[in-house]
C-alpha cells in the first residue's frame, strides 16, 4: 500500500511503472524482430490479393508481368539480392519451371533479368508486338528488342529503361503475321 504522505514511495512506484513499460517495449521489439519476416510475408500476400482484385480487368500479359515482378521482389526480400539473370536460374530462382517459358506465352518471350523482366519477340517467330507510350503513340517492338518492366517501380519501358521511354502495358497487343 502506498502512503501518499511519503513521496519516496510515490517515486518508487513511478520507477516501477517506467521499468515495466521498458520491459514491455523490449519484449515487443524482440517479438517484431523474430516475427518480422513472417509478418512481411502476410502483408505481401494480403496486398497482392487486393491488387489482383483491383486489377481483374487487366490483360493476361499484365497479370503475368505483375506475377513475375512479385516473384522477383519476394526473392530479393528473402535473399537480400536479386535473382540470377542467366540460364535456367533466371526462372528457377523465382520458383518457375524453365521448360514452361521456352516458347512464347501470350505471344511473348519472357526474360527475367535480375530486378526486371523483359518482354520480347524473336526474329522469325511471326509475332509482332505493339504498345503505346504514355502519350498514346503506338510503338512497334522490333525483333530482338524488349519491353523492360522494373520490379521496384512496376513501370515498363520501351527498349531501354530511361525517362521518356515509359509505356502502358495495358495497351500491348500481339499480332501474328
Amino acid at each position: 500500500m502506498v502512503d501518499r504522505n511519503h513521496p519516496r514511495q510515490n517515486g518508487q512506484a513511478k520507477i516501477e511503472y517506467a521499468l515495466l513499460i521498458v520491459l514491455v517495449a523490449l519484449a515487443a521489439i524482440v517479438v517484431l524482430a523474430l516475427l518480422g519476416p513472417q509478418l512481411f510475408d502476410v502483408y505481401q500476400s494480403v496486398a497482392s490479393q487486393f491488387m489482383s482484385i483491383e486489377d481483374e480487368d487487366t490483360s493476361p500479359v499484365v497479370s503475368l508481368m505483375q506475377d513475375f515482378l512479385s516473384r522477383i521482389l519476394d526473392y530479393q526480400a528473402a535473399n537480400g539480392k536479386w535473382p540470377r539473370s542467366w540460364g535456367d536460374y533466371r526462372f528457377t530462382d523465382i520458383g518457375l519451371n524453365p521448360a514452361d517459358w521456352t516458347g512464347p506465352v501470350e505471344g511473348i518471350y519472357w526474360n527475367p533479368n535480375g530486378d526486371k523482366i523483359g518482354l520480347a519477340n524473336k526474329p522469325g517467330d511471326n509475332l509482332q508486338i505493339y504498345v503505346e507510350d504514355l502519350n498514346g503513340n503506338e510503338l512497334k517492338l522490333y525483333d530482338g528488342w524488349s519491353i523492360w518492366c522494373v520490379a521496384t517501380t512496376g513501370q515498363c519501358y520501351y527498349h531501354t529503361v530511361a525517362p521518356g521511354n515509359e509505356v502502358d502495358l495495358n495497351t500491348l497487343t500481339v499480332v501474328e503475321g
